[in-house]
């Protein structure tokens, strides 16, 4: 018995060794090696410094319309450090159960968003509301889990603004600024990608705010008021010069047609509508787009990503003509009844032959039939009566070859090749006169975009220097265009005004009609080296006193005159008839 007593005994001694040894262990765990991470927890637990996002500020149309704005959603989010918790009793596995989630999908998702360097990761994002109930309900035993609440963009149009608009998405990590930075962008904030998101994202994103709340060891708020340590200011409205009426009668007109359509207002050069199609809807990316989404966006061959209105140049094609004739009768080369050699189909210069689009030919044409009718070979003779750097001069002063000012990024500049571009691409005697044949019709090496031949065809119609393209009506443009009048004479702007009437009225541009309103215009068919032709058409109207310039280019599409002039024509039909029987707005 002694011997058994004395055994108990040191079993007991040992017992409370072992005891007193984790109890050792466990606080040296504590207070040494993980002092850092349970001070920090502490802290939480005490007092947390809240952010809160200013809401982003709304994209109103010219009539006061939203086209873009912010609605309200709910995601559950929990610590970044819950995902190296593991284990059946753990917050995420008790989470990934009771919400049902795909566990491998959503726990390769989270250690996305930790590699991010997110200190929330969003576990449900746009929560329904059985999701939130569960967490409500069992919120005492899921320490740290939140149902947080934000904004979501909404673009009310989808892809009709989609150029213009642009989007926003997340943030890269070259975007993160300082962790004390107030002002800096976080991880999971939102950022303009594109369009006037990105154009006036200063003015759109507004303010965080600072707030100082008490929560309990779960992070729940508890206790007294929250306490503000800085205000939100929300972020400011932008509103545009487009038109969502007037944008979607274009994109109706436009149809299933892939290329583009602008239409300026005159003589302020305010942009009503502007689509470029295809084109791509915005919503997808305030989603977290998938990556086989964004994968498949990328790769469509109809890139609908390139907005076609300031990044895509194409050769302007017969429009151009409207530049070589002004050329012509600025520098005295040619007036209204010049007439050279008949057109039979085609002209011979050297030992090439160059075509006319009208192979049976115009036969004998003056000046003026010449610009009605579209003849390329009274303007190759023309154009061997000028040389390029005239030429460049004109085009140059109609708005191309340069930025057209536009708040976008990547706009092209398109080219307009003189003397000195020539030389440096071929060589002093690396080109010759052969050269004036294609610039003369708006071929060659020339390449503009379809909001550069606007500008050309507003300045055309106005006589006005400075017209350049308004997409945004407040904040106001920082400067206005002045009213300095092109240095072409006047007479000469006159009669091609005037010629461009005929050119509806009788001559290739007819399918433009519209019902009572004269409209001037020019089409085009440009060609192009990669596949069909292009087709052009600019226009402006009333011929006097012009409202609008209007601008098509329909890529492959052909003939200007058969397809291109009858999208302008639906687009002015409705335009005016809209004008005649405006639509009553309710008060």
């Amino acid at each position: 018995m002694p011997h058994t007593r004395a055994l108990q005994a040191r079993i007991l001694r040992a017992a409370i060794l072992l005891l007193f040894g984790v109890i050792v262990v466990n606080l040296l765990v504590m207070q040494v090696v993980k002092h850092d991470e349970y001070e920090s927890q502490s802290l939480e637990n005490r007092q947390l410094r809240q952010r809160i996002l200013a809401p982003r500020g709304r994209i109103l149309d010219r009539d006061g319309r939203l086209l873009a704005d912010n609605v309200y959603i709910a995601d559950i989010t929990v610590p970044n450090r819950c995902l190296g918790q593991a284990g059946p009793d753990s917050t995420l596995d008790k989470l990934l159960t009771w919400l049902r989630l795909p566990r491998y999908e959503t726990l390769d998702r989270l250690a996305g968003e930790q590699a991010a360097g997110r200190p929330r990761l969003t576990l449900v994002a746009n929560a329904a509301m059985p999701q939130i109930a569960v967490i409500e309900e069992r919120g005492r035993e899921l320490p740290g889990v939140k149902v947080e609440t934000r904004s979501r963009r909404r673009y009310l149009d989808g892809p009709l603004f989609g150029h213009v608009i642009g989007y926003v998405g997340e943030t890269l990590p070259g975007e993160i600024g300082e962790e004390d930075d107030p002002d800096g962008y976080k991880p999971g904030d939102w950022i303009g990608r594109d369009g006037i998101e990105a154009v006036y994202e200063e003015r759109l994103r507004g303010q965080a705010g600072y707030t100082l709340q008490e929560v309990n060891a779960v992070g729940r708020v508890v206790g007294r008021r929250e306490v503000e340590l800085r205000p939100v200011r929300s972020g400011e409205d932008v509103v545009l010069t487009l038109s969502q009426a007037l944008q979607d009668t274009l994109g109706a007109a436009m149809g299933e047609n892939r290329g583009c359509a602008v239409v300026l207002a005159l003589p302020s050069g305010e942009v009503l509508a502007a689509v470029s199609a295809p084109s791509y809807d915005p919503n997808v990316f305030t989603a977290r787009i998938s990556t086989k989404d964004w994968q498949a966006l990328q790769s469509d061959p109809g890139h609908p990503f390139l907005n076609r209105l300031t990044q895509a140049t194409y050769p302007p094609g017969s429009p151009y003509k409207i530049v070589t004739s002004l050329t012509a009768l600025q520098n005295g080369v040619a007036n209204p009844a010049t007439s050279f050699a008949p057109c039979g189909g085609s002209y011979q210069f050297g030992n090439r032959s160059f075509r006319c689009w009208k192979r049976e030919g115009h036969g004998g044409v003056d000046h003026t039939s010449a610009l009605i009718h579209s003849c390329d070979v009274f303007y190759y003779q023309l154009g061997l009566r000028l040389n390029i750097d005239q030429l460049a001069v004109t085009a140059r002063m109609l708005g191309l070859g340069a930025s057209t000012g536009s708040p976008f990024r990547g706009e092209a500049s398109g080219n307009v090749p003189d003397t000195a571009w020539y030389d440096k691409k071929f060589g002093s005697r690396g080109w010759s006169r052969g050269v004036m044949l294609n610039n003369a019709i708006g071929q060659g090496e020339l390449l503009v975009t379809p909001l550069q031949m606007a500008v050309l065809t507003g300045r055309v119609a106005t006589g006005l220097a400075d017209l350049r393209p308004v997409f945004v009506r407040d904040p106001a443009p920082t400067s206005s265009p002045g009213l300095r009048a092109l240095p072409i004479g006047a007479a000469h702007l006159d009669w091609v005004r005037r010629t461009m009437r005929q050119v509806v009225d009788v001559g290739t541009g007819t399918r433009a009609r519209v019902r009572s309103i004269e409209v001037a215009g020019k089409t085009g068919t440009a060609e192009n080296p990669h596949g069909e032709d292009h087709a052009w058409f600019v226009c402006f109207a009333p011929a006097i006193l012009p409202e609008v310039a209007v601008v098509v280019i329909l890529e492959n599409g052909g003939h200007g005159g058969a397809v291109a002039a009858p999208v302008a024509g639906r687009w002015l039909n409705a335009y005016f008839a809209q004008k005649e029987s405006p639509e009553v707005v309710a008060p």
